[in-house]
Formats: C-alpha cells, sequence, structure tokens
C-alpha cells in the first residue's frame, strides 16, 4: 500500500497520460471508522476518494453497485480534532465525523483530503475562467496544458515540502527545549517529508520530460507558422498585382467602376419605374454597375431614369453600353431583345413607409408601386440617414400622413458587445428586498439589461406586421383574430429575457422611428416616478396605437411578481375599429437558486367598442403536472351577441391560430381548419451572449442624430453598460438616483411653501410654487378615457414637428 499512497496522496489526484488511451480517475482507498448515530456509534466503512468526491460503502463489494454517501470537496472543510479523529463538513448540509486507526493513518487521510481539494477548487476556476485549447491532433493531448498542470504539481509539492520541513524543525526544536525528544513524533513527520520529497522528485523528471517535448512541439509549430505566413504575403502580392490588372483593363474599356454600394443601389431604386425584370447573371450585374457609374446627381434628382435625362446624355450612356459589351464579350451570349435595366428593388434593399417590406404576388400592386416609384418628383429626394455607421437606400415617397418625404433604409446594427461575466452575491441583495415593490429598490446594473423600461416597451412592436393584416380585413371578427395574435406576440420575447429593464428617469423619452422599415413610429415618454408610468404612442397610416403603462411589482423570495396597470388603445383607420385590452401578470422564477425564466399567466380580455365584439384569452400557468405542452393560450372571439364564433388556440412563445366555428357549442366545436394569425420568430444564434436580445432589439440603443436630449440613449449609465463597463455604470446609476432624489426633495419643499403662501392668500404665487412643485409631462396631456372612465396621458402632438424643425420651443430638462 506504500507506493499506492505516495502515488495516491501526493501526486496531486490527477489523470496521467498513456500511450494509447487515458487514464481512469485516481483513487485512494482505505478502511475508516465512521460516526452513524448515538445508539451503533462508530461503524467500519470502506472509503473511496476519487475526482474531488470522498465516497463510503460498507463493504468493498459495495462499490459496484451502492453508495451509502458521497461530499463534494471543493466546498468542503477538513478539520483534524485530535490524533485520529477528523472532521468533514460541507456548509450544513453534510458532515463526515471519521477516525482513523492510528496517528500516521489519519495524517495520509487528511493529507490526501487536503490534495484532493485544492486539486477540485482548481479545476472549477480553470473551468470558469477559459474554456479548454483546441488540439491540433484529436488523438494528442494538449502539451501546454500538460506543462501547466506539471507546473501545479510541483508548486503544490514545493508546498508540501515546505510545510513537512517545517514541521521537522519545529518538533526538533521542541525537542531541544524539553531535552526529551518525541521519536514517534518525529518519525511521523520523517516519513511525510520523504513522501511528499519523493513526490516531488518525480514531479520534477516528468516536467523535465514534457518541456523536452514540448520544446520540439513549439519549434516545430514555429517553422509552420513562419512558412504560413511566407505564403500569405505571397498570396498578397499576386492579387495586389491583379487588382492592377483590372484597373488598368478597365480604364482602357473607358469605363469606371460605381464609388460605392449607394450609388448602385440609388440607381436601382430610381430606374425600376421602367419595370424591367430583374436578372442575378453576372453579365446583368455589370450592367447595373455601368449604370450606376453614369449616374449624375442631377439624374438622381429628376428620378435617374431614361425619361429625366437630356438626349445627349441619353446617348453618351448609349455609347458606353456599346464600349461595355465591346471589352465584355460575355454579356454578348445574353439575349438581345431582353433589356437589362437596374434590377427591380426587393424587400431586402427596399421598404415602403407604407409598412409593406414584403413583395407582393398581385401583379396590380406590383404595377402600381412601380408608377408610384416612377412618378417621383424632388418630393422624393434623397436624404441622409444620420444614424452612424449607416447606409441609405432611397424608397418610394410616404403619403400625407407622413409629411411627403422619401425615407432612406438605414443599415442598422445587428448585435451589441456581448455581456461579460460578472458576479454578484444575489443573496446579500436580496435579503432587504423580500415583501417590498421591485421600483424602489436599489439594484446594480449586474441584474439589468442596457434598455431603458420605455425602450422595452418599443419591442411590443416587433411583429406590427400583424396589424398591417388586420387593418385589410372587413370581416371585424376575422380583424378581432389578428389582434388577438398581435396582443399575444408582445410576450413571445421574454422566453429569452431574464435581464431588468433600466428604471426610466422623470422626463425621459424615446423615439423609434421605423416609417423606412415597417411603416409606423412611436414617441414615449415617462410621465410618472412613484409610481413609474410611462406614456406611448405609436403612428401607422393604417393605424393608430396607444397606451399608458405602468407596473406593480412584488417580490416574495423565490419569484418576482409583475403586475401590469394601464390599458391598451389600438383604432383602425379605415373602418374605425377601437379595441382595447388589459395585459395579463409576469411572474419571474428561480430569483435566489436556479436558472431565471418568466412565465405568463391571467386573463386578457380584448373588446371592439365599435361593434361590441370580444375575445377572452386564458394565459395557462406553467404546471409541473401537467402533461400537456407549457405556455399555451386558449380562448374564443364572441360578436355582439355573446356567440362564440372563432376558437383561438396557441402559445404564447410560438405562434397562435384561429378557427371558425361550423356547428357546435364552445366545448365541443367543428370548426374549419385553422389559421394561424401570428408565428414567432427564432431567436438569433448567439443571443444568450447579448443578454437574449433579438436583431430588432440591438437597434433601440443606437445613436441617432436630431433627438431630444431626454432620450434615452443619452442615459450614461446605460451606454457604460452596453459597452461592458459594470462599474462605470453603476457608479453613474448612483449619481443619477442622486440627482433624482434631490429634485424630488426641491420640489417637496417647494410644496410646503406653496401651502404657506395659499394660507397667506398669496395665491399667484402658490400657483406658481405648485407648477414647479408637480411639473407636468412637456408631450402628455392627462385626461380622461371616455371608453374606461380613468385618467389617461394622451399625446398632444408637436414633438416630430420640433424635432423636423431643429427646435424645441422650450427649454428641456436636464435629466442625465
Amino acid at each position: 500500500e506504500g507506493p499506492d499512497l505516495q502515488y495516491y496522496c501526493l501526486s496531486h489526484c490527477m489523470a496521467e497520460k498513456r500511450s494509447n488511451d487515458e487514464k481512469a480517475p485516481e483513487q485512494f482507498k482505505g478502511w475508516l471508522l465512521k460516526w452513524t448515530n448515538y445508539i451503533k456509534g462508530y461503524q467500519k466503512r470502506w472509503f473511496v476518494l476519487s475526482s474531488g468526491l470522498l465516497s463510503y460503502y460498507r463493504t468493498q463489494e459495495e462499490m459496484a453497485h451502492t453508495c451509502r454517501g458521497t461530499i463534494n470537496l471543493a466546498g468542503a472543510v477538513i478539520d483534524a480534532v485530535d490524533s485520529t479523529h477528523f472532521v468533514i463538513t460541507n456548509g450544513a448540509t453534510q458532515v463526515f465525523h471519521l477516525r482513523a486507526l492510528n496517528e500516521v493513518e489519519r495524517q495520509r487521510w487528511v493529507t490526501a483530503l487536503e490534495l484532493a481539494k485544492s486539486t477540485a477548487i482548481r479545476r472549477l476556476d480553470d473551468d470558469s475562467d477559459s474554456e479548454e485549447e483546441v488540439v491540433e491532433n484529436a488523438g494528442e493531448t494538449n502539451p501546454l496544458a500538460q506543462v501547466t498542470d506539471k507546473v501545479k504539481e510541483l508548486t503544490t509539492a514545493h508546498e508540501l515540502v515546505t510545510k513537512n520541513g517545517n514541521a521537522i524543525l519545529k518538533v526538533i526544536g521542541d525537542a531541544e527545549g524539553n531535552h526529551v525528544p518525541n521519536e514517534s513524533k518525529l518519525k511521523e513527520k520523517l516519513v511525510m517529508f520523504k513522501l511528499t520529497a519523493g513526490a516531488m522528485v518525480k514531479a520534477s523528471q516528468e516536467f523535465a520530460e514534457l518541456a523536452k517535448d514540448a520544446e520540439y512541439r513549439w519549434s516545430r509549430s514555429l517553422q509552420q507558422e513562419h512558412a504560413l505566413r511566407l505564403q500569405l504575403q505571397e498570396s498578397l502580392e499576386m492579387l495586389a498585382n491583379q487588382m492592377h490588372g483590372l484597373e488598368n483593363q478597365a480604364k482602357r474599356a473607358n469605363w469606371t467602376p460605381a464609388k460605392s454600394a449607394v450609388d448602385i443601389l440609388s440607381l436601382n431604386s430610381s430606374s425600376s419605374s421602367r419595370g424591367s425584370a430583374s436578372s442575378s447573371s453576372p453579365s446583368a450585374d455589370l450592367k447595373d454597375r455601368k449604370l450606376g457609374a453614369s449616374a449624375s446627381e442631377p439624374d438622381l434628382k429628376r428620378g435617374g431614369g431614361a425619361e429625366g435625362r437630356t438626349k445627349e446624355e441619353q446617348e453618351e450612356v448609349k455609347a458606353g453600353e456599346e464600349e461595355e459589351v465591346d471589352a465584355h464579350p460575355e454579356l454578348r451570349e445574353e439575349d438581345e431583345d431582353k433589356f437589362y435595366d437596374a434590377p427591380e428593388a426587393d424587400d431586402s434593399m427596399v421598404a415602403f413607409a407604407s409598412g409593406r417590406t414584403h413583395a407582393r404576388n398581385e401583379s396590380a400592386d406590383s404595377m402600381n408601386d412601380m408608377q408610384a416609384m416612377g412618378d417621383m418628383s424632388n418630393e422624393g429626394e434623397m436624404r441622409p440617414f444620420s444614424a452612424k455607421n449607416a447606409m441609405m437606400v432611397p424608397t418610394r415617397a410616404a403619403p400625407s400622413f407622413f409629411e411627403r418625404v422619401a425615407f432612406t433604409l438605414p443599415i442598422r446594427r445587428t448585435s451589441i458587445p456581448p455581456r461579460p461575466n460578472k458576479g454578484i452575491n444575489l443573496w446579500s441583495l436580496m435579503k432587504n428586498c423580500i415583501g417590498k415593490d421591485l421600483s424602489k429598490i436599489p439594484l446594480p446594473v449586474n441584474v439589468n439589461e442596457p434598455l431603458s423600461f420605455i425602450q422595452r416597451l418599443t419591442e411590443e412592436l416587433m411583429y406590427a406586421k400583424v396589424l398591417e393584416k388586420a387593418a385589410s380585413c372587413e370581416d371585424p371578427l376575422e380583424q378581432m383574430a389578428y389582434v388577438s395574435g398581435f396582443a399575444s406576440s408582445v410576450y413571445a420575447s421574454t422566453i429569452h429575457r431574464v435581464g431588468k429593464p433600466f428604471n426610466p428617469l422623470l422626463g425621459e423619452t424615446y423615439e423609434c422611428d421605423r416609417r423606412a422599415e415597417h411603416g409606423w413610429r412611436c414617441f414615449l415618454e415617462q410621465v410618472g416616478h412613484h409610481p413609474p408610468m410611462c406614456a406611448m404612442y405609436v403612428e401607422h397610416k393604417d393605424w393608430t396605437y396607444w397606451q399608458e403603462y405602468s407596473v406593480a411589482s412584488k417580490f416574495r423570495g423565490k419569484y418576482l411578481l409583475v403586475y401590469p396597470i394601464g390599458a391598451t388603445h389600438l383604432v383602425f383607420h379605415k373602418t374605425g375599429h377601437h379595441y382595447t385590452w388589459t395585459k395579463v401578470v409576469v411572474t419571474v422564477h428561480n430569483i435566489i437558486v436556479g436558472k431565471l425564466w418568466v412565465d405568463q399567466s391571467g386573463d386578457m380580455k380584448i373588446t371592439n367598442h365599435t361593434t361590441k365584439d370580444e375575445c377572452n384569452l386564458k394565459f395557462q400557468a406553467y404546471s409541473y403536472f401537467s402533461r400537456e405542452r407549457q405556455r399555451k393560450i386558449s380562448g374564443t372571439i364572441s360578436n355582439a351577441a355573446g356567440s362564440p364564433v372563432y376558437v383561438v388556440n396557441g402559445y404564447w412563445d410560438d405562434y397562435l391560430e384561429t378557427a371558425k366555428i361550423i356547428q357546435g357549442d364552445e366545448k365541443n366545436p367543428l370548426t374549419e381548419p385553422a389559421v394561424q394569425v401570428w408565428k414567432a420568430t427564432p431567436p438569433d444564434p448567439g443571443y444568450e451572449l447579448i443578454y437574449g436580445f433579438s436583431q430588432f432589439s440591438c437597434t433601440l440603443n443606437e445613436m441617432e442624430e436630431g433627438i431630444a436630449s431626454t432620450d434615452s440613449r443619452f442615459r450614461p449609465d446605460q451606454c457604460l453598460m452596453e459597452q461592458g463597463d459594470y462599474d462605470g455604470a453603476n457608479a453613474e446609476k448612483v449619481r443619477l438616483e442622486e440627482k433624482q432624489r434631490a429634485k424630488r426633495r426641491k420640489r417637496e419643499v417647494l410644496a410646503v411653501e406653496a401651502a404657506e403662501a395659499a394660507a397667506a392668500g398669496n395665491l399667484e404665487e402658490a400657483k406658481r410654487l405648485q407648477e414647479e412643485a408637480s411639473p407636468s409631462p412637456m408631450w402628455f396631456k392627462k385626461e380622461c378615457d371616455p371608453l374606461t372612465g380613468t385618467m389617461l396621458h394622451v399625446y398632444q402632438g408637436g414633438y416630430w414637428e420640433a424635432k423636423m424643425k431643429g427646435d424645441w420651443g422650450r427649454e428641456m430638462p436636464d435629466i442625465f
């Protein structure tokens, strides 16, 4: 057992390299006495130490089938009580009271346990800090990892040798002072020193062999990298020569390529009025580049087509086409009867202001679109997009609802910096928060996501295309079906989102202009702070959408309940149908322990106040005992008489479908084939690394020019968090909160002064002080909702007009 003890105790419980396969995990075995209870006392048990786990069995034969108990040493505490007794504890859940046969045996076990514990902790740190390096050959072990592990073994062995050497010196010193040497204790320390020294010598030899082998590997890799570098350099030189030759050939052919993709796309959009079929062939693309190069700025202003050019310009273009064909013979292979104009703009290049971003199938609609694009005048002149790093594509001029401007389709960002791995002590944070309103709890940014709550509310419009289908419906009940799909779609993103949005500051605003891509624009303002309340207004050429939204949240230790407050309004311009509905309860589970996840539950009632039709949806709560698929939605759509007409089924994270009832009642209906009214978009790869954001979410905090100084994009703590600077974000968050508290205290003092002025009879001064003490929203006004009978903040207009003029007409509050 001596060689095994020397290997298992002091070789750090790590796998050793074999010639073919990896060796099984090292084990340290032996008999120990374990405390069972006060009746039986200590009982003999067979203990096995392997891979940082200490397990015990009644007999050695039980190892094959029955384990009586296991303790993880990574978080354990090992205490030596006396010469044979030692205790292993893992928190308050597991306690092993053990006795060895003698003091030497106890020391061997304690040493082996300490080594296994340090190795287990080191492995956990390595797993959390870095991933395993990719090995060049699958059958070989990473030499750098081997050397690193061997260095760690040498370090541990050195510490043990030093520790045992100091123990021997201490025993010798005690013997010199007492003049009575403790021979048994000195013998024990010498044995341990011999074992640790032998392990260190063995580890040193293995390290020398590994270093020698690694030196050869690294020198060979260095030579290969040098050869690859030379090969890459030669390839780049060859490519540069080829590019230079192509440029000379282009000059000889009297052909200049387009300066940028903007020129190509601009001409494609303007010249599509000729209605030519698009072509994906190389020769057609070559003609498109030539046409883009020959278009000048006056051409774009006149529409860019043949109709807008003078006769001399058309002759120049025709001559350039003939020279191009001569320079590129492959163009002659195309059918000479076909005219290859600029390709027709598809939905990946151009999004109409009406919100119809998908290509239309109806030929009549397609002809109308092309005719409208061909008739563009100076009102359709391109305007540059002001966002950073954006490229624009001209689109059709908008109707009067959008002020007759031509929108440009920007290339927006599709991702944000990944979330850094920042830990947080949840218990120290949450123990003082139980039973409190979440909006009144100061939380670090570690639990947040880099979006404000009013920006998060804008994500409800991700599936606004469903409302375009609803606007085209003639049947009000069919329209209600699509409205129910849109009302359910607002929860789809919560399945991947567990971060808390930033609480908006009082007076904070946010604008989101997506007329170019989706045909709508929205504006939000934080109109209340305690309780937090925001107002939202969205306009589209076919519908208008607005709501006042507030939440009441309670933290219950294991989960968080979020109760929505406020009604949502939707009006379709063509039919005048006015819909309202309220939202369901949101529950965030596993706040303290486990992976966070979100559930929606409760009843949603959608009412058409024009026709008195209703839709009643039930969001079923998650149940561990149900065999059915979770996150289910079920309900019916009823007419004004209360008779069910449609059955609604689906899942709030996937889809919603409706089926018209042919006969039968609500419980046993016979229906037509179901029609899907809404379908969720699957998340992008790597979404979990960017807070669960979709591409639409990533664009919400992208900086734009011309926005108000109160816009959420200017919030410093939110921007710093997005960049990964959590320390700076926390400092800014504290500063903003203190600034907001100071303003609130000032308003309280003004309210007291207003009351004193009113009591003194100075009504004008009291009115002035009261207005300063109770600031009103800048863009919304509180009015009575005639449908619900409650007070509601209603948009008063003026924001977009002030932005267009570049003059806000009033002093903007300093909130950041």
